[in-house]
């Protein structure tokens, strides 16, 4: 099954890798801060395992795509935006692409707008990864390698069609977009910042929540100095702040932080790259708490450009407080096996 709403780098959505669900407890709800994509959510919800759900993001792009997501009507209007404008991608897909880059760099208030622009020029980007500069501007562009395999297939040569056989099917078909299912019965509560979604779990009735913190990924300022430059990372989060600062460490702690003094939180996973000073922090939160917890290093984040070929590329780690320990265990009952134990 599709789980999320697009793919992308670190989306979460290898469930071996990530196993946030633990398969021996029940629980009532699903707590996850920082959602993006929603890959692992978006099973659990899928397969009956989660009847509530608490979520947020503050991407206006990711939080206008979940708006109409969640809602059947504004679905089918997305749907037939993006369909409509379809068979431009083989025709002019780098028109296309800067049309709607021009309306998700507008600022646009509107949910059907926004959404239907950053979906498709996530079509046209490396990774799907809408990254903005410092002032909020998509700083990506079309990837060449897309746009000409589209091009090639609508047997385009100087900028003038050239009807190959199969060319006016393809044209009528374009891309078709279909949304993820989204149950019609699903409680799904999304906030606009991780305290208001904490807030609104700690308002509700639930009572054994799993939660996922998968907040935009830390290291020390100078920490990769094999890199171009600074060797700092790419500021891909507009709205966290830098990567490397004090604003992006505590996020990742304050939301664990927070998470482990609600008793009604019966398991916590989060996920960050291992450093000294991350280490540190979690190991003094846990001090004061007398709650199992596990780490694990994942290795190089899979996702990574070249990742695997850098002596100086950070590992990911995976931190689990409470529940039982997951990671690493790929003898795994299946979903249904879960939802049967």
């Amino acid at each position: 099954m599709k789980t999320g709403l697009f793919p992308g780098p670190g989306g979460k959505g290898d469930f071996k890798k990530y196993p946030v669900w633990d398969q021996r407890y029940v629980y009532d709800g699903w707590v996850e801060p920082f959602v993006s994509a929603g890959h692992q959510v978006h099973r659990y919800l899928a397969h009956g395992l989660i009847k509530r759900a608490f979520v947020s993001d503050i991407d206006p792009k990711v939080k206008a795509t979940w708006f109409c997501w969640r809602s059947p009507e504004l679905r089918e209007i997305v749907a037939n935006r993006i369909n409509g404008v379809s068979p431009r991608l083989l025709i002019d897909p780098i028109g296309l692409y800067e049309e709607m880059k021009a309306v998700v760099d507008s600022g646009t208030q509107s949910p059907i707008e926004l959404s239907v622009a950053s979906l498709i020029c996530r079509y046209f980007v490396f990774g799907n990864t809408l990254r903005s500069n410092r002032k909020g501007k998509l700083n990506v562009c079309a990837s060449k390698d897309k746009t000409q395999s589209l091009q090639k297939k609508a047997g385009k040569t100087n900028d003038y069609p050239q009807l190959e056989p199969g060319f006016l099917e393809d044209l009528n078909q374009g891309w078709r977009f279909e949304w993820p299912w989204f149950g019609d019965d699903w409680n799904v509560s999304f906030s606009n910042s991780w305290q208001q979604c904490l807030d609104a779990f700690e308002s509700s009735n639930c009572q054994n929540a799993i939660a996922f913190v998968d907040t935009p990924y830390w290291l020390p300022p100078k920490s990769r100095p094999g890199r171009r430059g600074t060797g700092a990372l790419t500021p891909a989060y507009t709205h966290h702040g830098n990567p490397q600062g004090q604003e992006t460490f505590d996020l990742f702690i304050n939301c664990i932080d927070r998470l482990l003094d609600n008793p009604r939180v019966g398991r916590v996973v989060a996920t960050n790259y291992i450093s000294d000073e991350l280490c540190f922090e979690v190991a003094r939160l846990l001090d004061k708490r007398k709650r199992e917890w596990w780490f694990t290093p994942l290795g190089t984040l899979a996702t990574m450009n070249n990742g695997s070929h850098r002596d100086d590329c950070p590992i990911e780690g995976f931190w689990e407080f409470g529940g039982r320990r997951m990671a690493g265990r790929y003898d795994q009952l299946s979903l249904l096996e879960a939802a049967a134990a």
